[in-house]
């Protein structure tokens, strides 16, 4: 369903008269109108507002302040009881963003609420944003979509070698329809035993390989728990575990790890399910590690969102609040598991098997977060993006049911990708130059999963997502990311300084809250400027004024050789060389006016030569501007840019194109406000 269709959906397109309350301040409310657009449910304040409506479609805002939200990005909408300024409506959103609204009206509430649920959790892939995208974006559809190549990624790691390869078996997912086509398995492992695992394991998900480690020859693999039930058994699978262990040669036994707590995986053994019998399987040591169901997860997040929504608690009810939520508890237990990996991987020289029950959550979680300690190449920009393609979307975790991008069984929500999001934050918090992305990258994926504007995210396998051909009728994350590159760089990152192995601490001392995800709409929270966000801003002033240093120098370097041959050239009337200096005005002559520059007719025996206004020395602090030139306020939600060219604060919407700076091509495309990207572009097409 196109954005006109949506449009035809809403009952009430906009309603007058909105009360907002205003955060940390429970008796506070401004009065707004609200607009109910196919994409967007957005508040505006009526001082100063202008409106553009096309074919009943609100497609232009300018107006001071505003506020606009997502439909995908609502988790719930929930009507309260009458009060005596009209009828609540709250509205709650994975980003953690708490609505307030009160209506004069209760039929236009009513209708607010019907809106809301059916655009934000459709029946249907194609009714989501991201097979609808705006007709203005300037990424190409197809940037970012062929970034991760598996083949590309098992050869990086060492793989095939003597004692692993890749085998073909699931190529047209018959062996495992929510694994890749791709998959590495032990070389001694015969199809038969391969396909004979895979029958014997939950949704067909074998044992199969998630990390190589060439250094010791050690493997990270992942699965499914085994359809044990109280005494089944598999031969096929016990060779299979075996054909992992004897592809280490520097151990003669392996772990096998299981993430559940005990109790859990005893409970599955009564439905046909359960863990591995240590009296089937040779040399293998068992663990049980204690992460919690998602329904656990989804209960804990829930409670941490009670004690961090607007309210007026003091310190010990909120930490109190923090405790019993239980949530830095899952955060630590997934962080021990992870790091329980790497020190068998590492340190024992011994290869692991990590399942829970499907493979596809908690499995996930800590495989990923484990190659994530041990490979520096996944600390980097490009590699981690090629971390989530690989162990979470390639390996099949359910991001559509998890995020609830469609209209299903709410019981499936559950925070699992945020909660490995908020364990790389930590790790990050830990080793702050070991990153080579910054905090506004962890929230950008953070949010997407859960938009649905892009297609990286949609769907639950590998399989799905060929399905709905995703590749030509979305757009890609990653395109989006890798355009906007230097919005996600860490200033502060080393590269050569943390080359090896990096183990995060899981003491709770250690532990930090997230304020910039968990508070970052309370502005009141964010009492100082973030020291990441100041190194960057000094770094992109710096780059830019280098780019125009180099320009500078370049200018004089041609002046010089002017003024070198017309010492040579001028030759007085009695044949003797002229060795006078010209002064400033037959200088001038030979550079454009002031006129000149403003127009296109300008022409110019060298492009050096050619006027450009410089970058500002003194630019704005972040802090000194509380509103965007175009009126929109600031908060710590919604980031302020530099213009890099005239050193202006300005919202997204007003610094979007980024631009090479002039004569410096080696440098990477910085952001620019409009008017001096229009004139970078001229300058830099003079000069080509």
């Amino acid at each position: 369903m196109d954005d006109r269709g949506k449009m035809n959906l809403i009952k009430t397109p906009k309603v007058e008269k909105v009360l907002l309350r205003q955060n940390n301040k429970i008796r506070t409310y401004t009065t707004g109108t609200l607009c109910l657009t196919p994409a967007y449910l957005i508040f505006i304040e009526p001082t100063g507002a202008k409106e553009t409506w096309v074919c009943a479609v609100l497609i232009t805002m300018v107006t001071s302040p505003w506020l606009q939200v997502l439909y995908h990005h609502i988790s719930s909408v929930e009507r309260l009881p009458l009060t005596t300024k009209g009828y609540p409506l709250v509205v709650k959103c994975y980003t953690f963003l708490v609505l307030h609204l009160i209506f004069p009206r209760e039929s236009e509430c009513v209708d607010v609420v019907d809106t809301v649920k059916m655009l934000s959790h459709p029946e249907r892939y194609n009714e989501l944003c991201a097979f609808h995208p705006p007709s203005h974006w300037e990424q190409p559809m197809h940037s970012g979509w062929v970034m991760y190549d598996a083949m590309g990624e098992y050869v990086r790691m060492g793989v095939p070698n003597e004692y692993w390869g890749v085998s073909s078996l699931n190529e047209l997912y018959k062996l495992c329809d929510s694994y890749p086509r791709f998959l590495c398995f032990p070389k001694n492992a015969t199809d038969d035993v391969i396909t004979g695992s895979a029958k014997f394991r939950s949704k067909h998900r074998l044992p199969a390989l998630s990390y190589y480690y060439k250094a010791n020859s050690s493997a990270i693999c992942r699965s499914a728990q085994p359809l044990a039930g109280v005494s089944k058994r598999s031969q096929e699978d016990e060779m299979m575990i075996q054909a992992i262990l004897q592809a280490n040669p520097n151990s003669s036994f392996m772990y096998i790890m299981d993430t559940r707590p005990k109790l859990n995986a005893m409970a599955n053994r009564a439905a046909g399910k359960g863990y591995e019998n240590t009296g089937f399987y040779n040399n293998v040591t068992y663990q049980f590690i204690g992460i919690q169901n998602i329904h656990i997860m989804r209960e804990s997040l829930q409670k941490l969102v009670e004690v961090t929504s607007p309210q007026q608690l003091s310190m010990s009810q909120f930490l109190t609040g923090l405790e019993g939520s239980g949530w830095f508890k899952h955060i630590r237990s997934i962080l021990l598991t992870s790091l329980h990996i790497v020190k068998a991987v590492v340190d024992e020289n011994t290869s692991v098997l990590v399942h829970c029950s499907d493979g596809w959550d908690r499995t996930a979680q800590t495989c990923s977060l484990a190659t994530l300690m041990i490979d520096p190449f996944y600390r980097t920009l490009h590699g981690f993006m090629i971390l989530i393609e690989k162990e979470w979307l390639s390996f099949g975790h359910k991001f559509s049911h998890r995020c609830g991008h469609l209209n299903t069984e709410p019981r499936d929500v559950s925070p699992v990708f945020g909660q490995f999001i908020e364990c790389v934050w930590q790790m990050k918090n830990q080793f702050p130059t070991a990153f080579e992305f910054n905090d506004d990258f962890l929230l950008t994926l953070h949010d997407h999963a859960y938009s649905c504007q892009y297609g990286t995210f949609l769907g639950n396998n590998e399989k799905e997502r060929l399905e709905m051909n995703l590749q030509s009728t979305t757009y890609s994350l990653w395109g989006l990311i890798w355009q906007r590159l230097n919005d996600y760089i860490n200033p502060l990152y080393d590269e050569m300084s943390h080359q090896d192995v990096i183990k995060v601490s899981v003491d709770f001392k250690q532990l930090r809250y997230w304020t910039g995800l968990y508070n970052r709409f309370n502005e009141a929270a964010h009492p100082r400027e973030l020291v990441e966000e100041k190194v960057s801003c000094v770094t992109q002033q710096n780059v830019c004024l280098d780019s125009h240093i180099s320009h500078i120098t370049k200018q004089i370097e041609v002046l010089k050789m002017k003024l070198s041959k017309m010492d040579s050239n001028e030759v007085t009337h009695n044949g003797w060389a002229d060795t006078s200096v010209p002064d400033d005005r037959e200088l001038s002559q030979d550079l454009p006016s002031p006129e000149q520059c403003d127009g296109h007719q300008l022409e110019y025996n060298d492009p050096l030569l050619q006027p450009v206004r410089g970058v500002e020395f003194n630019w704005e602090p972040l802090r000194s501007v509380s509103q965007c030139q175009c009126g929109s306020p600031f908060s710590f939600a919604y980031r302020k840019y530099h213009c890099s060219r005239c050193g202006h604060v300005l919202c997204h919407n007003c610094v979007d194109k980024q631009v090479t700076l002039p004569f410096h091509a080696n440098h990477k495309p910085q952001r620019c406000c409009k008017s001096c990207y229009k004139e970078i572009r001229l300058i830099n097409k003079r000069t080509t």
